[in-house]
């Protein structure tokens, strides 16, 4: 008798504990993964676009490779299904993002359209993208609002370090709900989608420094 109620006490103080010990101490870094102190309270462009926001993320790298080898990879990305470099199975419709520069995309522009119902709100070549949607609808839960940013920073050495930052409100009953579990998805893309960046970026300025000097 004393072994069951044990058993049933353990089950519910475990979960509890395990979701006390998520939000106050694994969320947090999941946040702010990679960044340093006073990246993630930067007031940074697109900020004010959504002036309450459910969640928001800041995620940061460092590319060993110049901004101009950064840029070329968020300049297609999302766009005729070149893919998001990160969950494709959710993303992009289960097709691999590019691995490669493409030459047959229309050239960049404000309010171009991009895969998932978002459009290019601002950008600037070799320094941000800011894209966004404000009229997305999440089935069985409602309207959705998110802008994403891209800054890229020249650093002393020439590298670049990359900044991410993506906001976000989901209306109705379920929003802050859905905005929870939406945070878990979007660090795994996120970091996953940074780590893509950074291995084509660094391999194409790899390949460009080895043209340079077998001239």
């Amino acid at each position: 008798m004393a072994r069951n109620r044990l058993s049933r006490w353990l089950n519910l103080i475990l979960p509890a504990a395990a979701g006390v010990g998520y939000y106050y101490f694994l969320r947090p870094q999941m946040l702010k993964a990679g960044s340093v102190l006073g990246e993630s309270q930067r007031r940074l462009p697109g900020d004010d676009l959504i002036i309450a926001p459910g969640y928001e993320a800041t995620r940061a790298i460092n590319v060993d490779a110049p901004p101009e080898a950064v840029w070329p990879w968020l300049a297609q990305m999302g766009r005729d299904r070149t893919g998001y470099y990160g969950v494709d199975a959710l993303t992009n419709g289960g097709i691999p993002s590019a691995a490669y520069l493409r030459n047959d995309l229309p050239e960049l522009a404000v309010d171009s359209t991009m895969d998932g119902g978002c459009r290019v709100l601002e950008f600037e070549p070799n320094r941000m993208l800011l894209y966004g949607s404000f009229d997305l609808f999440v089935p069985a839960i409602g309207p959705m609002e998110q802008t994403t940013l891209f800054l890229l920073e020249r650093q002393r050495d020439g590298s670049t370090r990359v900044l991410v930052r993506v906001r976000g409100y989901t209306y109705g009953l379920l929003g802050m709900v859905f905005n929870r579990a939406y945070e878990i998805f979007d660090y795994l893309h996120g970091m996953r989608q940074l780590a893509a960046l950074k291995q084509r970026a660094e391999t194409m300025a790899h390949l460009a420094q080895t043209a340079r000097l077998s001239q």
